[in-house]
C-alpha cells in the first residue's frame, strides 16, 4: 500500500455565491437594493446581523432580506419600480 504525501484539498467554493456576497457587502445604508426573492425594491435602512432591513422607496412596512437575496439596483430596476408604483397609484385613482 502506498500513501499519498499530498494533503487533502478543500472543496471548491461556489464562486457565484461568493461574488454575490462580496457585492452584497458593498451595499450601504441609504442605497437602493432589490430583494430578489420577493422582487421588491427598497432602501437599505439597516444591517441587522446577517440580514438587511429594507423599506419601500415611498415608505411603508419594512422587511428583512437575506444577503444572498439582495442586490444593488441598476437603472432599469429603478425605472421598473417607478412604473409599477405609478400604475398602482393610477389604478387606485391617486394620480
Amino acid at each position: 500500500m502506498t500513501t499519498s504525501s499530498q494533503e487533502p484539498q478543500a472543496p471548491e467554493r461556489d464562486t457565484e455565491v461568493i461574488d454575490s456576497i462580496d457585492t452584497i457587502a458593498a451595499i450601504e445604508i441609504g442605497a437602493l437594493a432589490q430583494d430578489t426573492l420577493s422582487g421588491k425594491v427598497g432602501v437599505v435602512v439597516a444591517h441587522k446581523g446577517a440580514t438587511y432591513r429594507l423599506r419601500p422607496m415611498r415608505g411603508g412596512a419594512e422587511w428583512d432580506a437575506e444577503p444572498v437575496d439582495v442586490r444593488p439596483v441598476n437603472a432599469s430596476d429603478l425605472l421598473r419600480e417607478k412604473v409599477r408604483q405609478a400604475n398602482r397609484r393610477s389604478i387606485g385613482g391617486l394620480l
